[in-house]
């Protein structure tokens, strides 16, 4: 006698979360997504794994609307990809079910959900492409600057002369170690500006793991111990009170007079502790009188820095000039901003020794430059902090203005006040 058909039917869906805040009004951001399984009169409910905002949410579909970014940097197609494993994963285990013609119980079905959110499902796909995907997406989320896709495209420029055939699984420890090499001896970078780059290549790592791809953790935990990379030597080139005065006072030729504006910019960042980014993006819109009110580029922090009687003049000199996007101050571009600080300095005589102290491998290098010649849009921040320090302002205040958010960050600072404080006692010396 032919056996009946078995059939267990069932339904599978996704759907957000309902809850309601605390004014009644329904949660509409970072809501769980939740699983519906029901069959045989039965019903059980799970948490899918994931969070999204209701905006990015598709009801028909029941999926993540594609090419959005959810909390923790997760992309719509590591999302989706996880429903669909545990949709066709819990519909495979009906059917085996089916064919042994068994009921399944609820704590049989919420262990088999279990078991498929616990599986490792690694996407396939070229890793240059990955990488792409990661610059479009984070960048997006994280509203990045020009410079920071610049360096990424840097990034992905050393990684494809290392390797063009490069993956997630063949990028093991041993490989690393042979792109630190390559960095060293290829591009000749020196230690510190190899931690940099490897700092940049495992945020892209850390987001691929987070959105399915198969980077090994040992990879990830990969940190090599490279000399002069502990901050010990680190050089902070900056502008004593005496130089930054001579400076701001110094008669610029007629001759040279596009190095006024470019003065005017670095001197307003000695007294405000502006980055470049900050100081380019300045509108006069943010200039409230006694202070000045913006939102810092690099961290998105809002910041509020009272002006002094240097800043307010630079600003109030630039007040009624019409410049592009009513900013607030003559700013160029950051290269050109370099170059014409170093002849700045040098016309200025700024020409202290200075020594720079790297290393490359396990080689020592000891080169002295006058100051003039290592001269930075970076420079005005640094003579701003240790300046202020030396003046016995808290680093508490100082990091207020900055916007520091470590307070380890003013060791560096702090040893140069010291180093100052006991060269100025020495005086006593000779009296």
């Amino acid at each position: 006698m032919e056996q009946s058909i078995f059939e267990i039917k069932r339904s599978i869906s996704f759907f957000l979360e309902k809850r309601k805040d605390k004014d009644g009004q329904l949660i509409r951001t970072n809501v769980p997504i939740r699983m519906a399984i029901s069959f045989n009169g039965r019903r059980v409910m799970l948490n899918a794994g994931y969070r999204v905002d209701a905006s990015k949410w598709n009801e028909d579909k029941q999926r993540v609307i594609p090419n959005t970014t959810h909390p923790k940097q997760v992309t719509a197609s590591a999302i989706n990809t996880r429903l669909n494993n545990l949709e066709s994963g819990v519909d495979h285990f009906f059917k085996t079910c089916e064919v042994k013609r068994t009921v399944p119980t609820l704590a049989d079905v919420r262990q088999v959900v279990d078991q498929i959110s616990k599986q490792k499902q690694f996407k396939k796909e070229n890793f240059f492409t990955v990488f792409d995907e990661f610059v479009k997406s984070v960048g997006r989320e994280n509203d990045w600057v020009s410079d920071t896709y610049i360096k990424f495209s840097v990034i992905k420029n050393h990684l494809q002369e290392f390797d063009k055939a490069i993956s997630f699984e063949g990028f093991t420890v041993d490989r690393m170690l042979d792109y630190v090499t390559y960095l060293r001896t290829k591009r000749n970078m020196r230690n510190t500006t190899i931690v940099k780059s490897l700092s940049f290549v495992k945020w892209f790592l850390r987001w691929a793991i987070k959105n399915g791809y198969p980077v090994s953790q040992t990879t990830l935990d990969f940190n090599p111990k490279l000399k002069g990379t502990d901050g010990k030597i680190k050089k902070v080139v900056f502008l004593t009170v005496e130089e930054l005065t001579h400076l701001y006072n110094f008669p610029i030729p007629e001759s040279k007079g596009y190095l006024d504006r470019v003065r005017d910019v670095f001197i307003f960042c000695c007294f405000t502790g502006l980055r470049y980014s900050d100081a380019y993006n300045l509108r006069k819109a943010d200039d409230k009188g006694s202070y000045i009110e913006f939102v810092a580029q690099k961290t998105s922090e809002s910041l509020k820095v009272e002006t002094n009687k240097y800043s307010r003049a630079i600003l109030d000199k630039y007040r009624e000039v019409p410049l592009k996007d009513g900013k607030a101050l003559p700013v160029i571009t950051n290269q050109k901003m370099n170059e014409y600080l170093k002849e700045l300095g040098e016309l200025a005589k700024l020409d202290t020794p200075e020594t720079l102290v790297y290393f490359k491998g396990n080689e020592r290098i000891e080169e002295v430059h006058p100051k003039y010649a290592l001269l930075s849009t970076h420079c005005g921040r640094k003579t701003f902090i240790t300046n202020l320090l030396y003046l016995g302002v808290s680093d508490h205040v100082i990091r207020k203005w900055t916007g520091h958010r470590d307070h380890k960050s003013f060791d560096v600072y702090h040893t140069i006040v010291d180093e100052i404080k006991a060269r100025e006692m020495s005086k006593f010396n000779e009296i």
